[in-house]
Parts: C-alpha cells; structure tokens; sequence
C-alpha cells in the first residue's frame, strides 16, 4: 500500500495551480486590455452555451513533464466543462518554448476535432505567433475555437459556475442575519424586562456589532464546471 502511494508521488505530473480566471498569462505576453477584453469574452460564452474555454500563457512547460502529459492533466483537475457533458477547452500556449497545445475536453472531440485543433495552431496562431504578436495569436485563436464549438446543443444558463456558486450561498447568508438580528433583538428585550424588575434603570445598550458588511468576497470569474478529462487536441511549435 505504501509503495503504491510513494511510486505515485514520485510519477505526480507537476500542475500548476487551477487558474482563478478564463485567460491566465503568466509570461507577461498579452497586453492588460487584450487579456481582460478575452477574459470578459470567454465568461460571456460560457454563461451563453455551458462551454468553459481556458486560455493558459506561461514561459515554460513545468519541468518532469511534457505538455501532452501537463494538458491532459490539467483538464481533468482543473476540470473545465459541466460535469457529464465534459465540454472545457484549454489553450495553452508557452513562449520561451514555442509551444502550443490545444487541449479538447471529450464532449467537444466531435466538433473541435484534433485536425481541427491543428489547424487553428499551425494557420491562424503560428504566423502570428512567428512574428512576436501574441495578442492576435491568441484572440484569433480563440475566436477559431470558439466559431467551431459554438455549434454544439449545450445550453448556457445565463451565468458562469462561480456566479452560481455565489448566488447559492446567499440565501444562507441571508437566514443567518436574520437569526442573529433575532437573537440580539430577544437579548435586548430581556434585558430591559430585567432593567424593569429591579428597579435599577439599567438598560444595555448592547450595540451589534454584526457587521452587515456585506463583504462579498468576489469569486473568481472562472470555477470548474466539473468537466473531467480530455478528448484530443492537437500541439504545435513556432
């Protein structure tokens, strides 16, 4: 038992972090406009068709790994794509390496095939690539994918998984002010019952210190959709 749990430590693929928005770069190559612009785009898609679509810039791939294997780990742990119906894409592209991969969750194989995948890398993106403009590589690569798998039956419901996930904590939220205003209501009450039994003229002026900060710690724009593993895709180099 052990050794089964220390040799699949050993043969762990190096992942990086589940990224908290649809478009990461790490590498610096996109521009902050470009980057929100895509960003704003994919999150659109998904509340539109249930697609989750991730866009992964870095420098290098991790090492101990490839890229086929990194990719395809990747879609399954950071699990883009509704749960059952798998339909996440994730772009990565990395620059120091010139290398590309598109990696196609398995209910978007039969649109977004692997020679499909290999011709939006190798003709739209590769030029662009080529000549040092990643902001076009990246968002005419993107629109590519998007036009090809924007024909599948998936229906969007109006808001991406981490609004949703949001949203079903607010009815629990609003139940515990409530029972805490309650509370603090039936304390003070009793309180001035007892202030005026004794004859002391006491009354608290417990304040709440509730906060009704309502500080929404805003969620990521990006949650996984449960979507679990990959379909195909297709690498490339530049």
């Amino acid at each position: 038992m052990f050794s089964t749990l220390f040799l699949s430590f050993l043969l762990a693929i190096p992942l990086p972090a589940k990224p908290a928005h649809y478009v990461t770069d790490n590498a610096g190559a996109l521009s902050a406009d470009k980057a929100e612009q895509l960003n704003q785009k994919l999150k659109a898609f998904e509340e539109r068709t249930s697609d989750q679509v991730l866009v992964y810039v870095d420098k290098k791939v991790p090492q101990g790994t490839t890229l086929e294997e990194m990719s395809a780990q990747a879609i399954h742990e950071w699990a883009p794509g509704q749960a059952k119906e798998d339909n996440g894409v994730i772009l990565f592209v990395f620059t120091d390496d010139h290398k590309m991969r598109i990696e196609v969750g398995y209910g978007l194989e039969g649109s977004l095939t692997d020679a499909k995948s290999k011709l939006i890398t190798s003709t739209i993106m590769k030029p662009r690539l080529q000549s040092g403009d990643y902001n076009g590589a990246v968002e005419h690569g993107v629109e590519a994918i998007l036009n090809t798998i924007g024909s599948e039956s998936y229906k969007g419901s109006g808001h991406s998984v981490a609004e949703a996930n949001v949203a079903s904590t607010v009815p629990v939220f609003v139940f515990f002010l409530g029972f805490l205003a309650f509370v603090i209501i039936l304390s003070i009450a009793k309180r001035r019952r007892w202030s005026g039994a004794t004859g002391t003229g006491y009354v608290s002026d417990y304040s709440s210190s509730s906060s009704s900060d309502s500080s929404s710690s805003s969620s990521s724009d990006f949650s996984g959709g449960g979507g679990d593993g990959g379909g195909g895709g297709a690498s490339d180099s530049w």
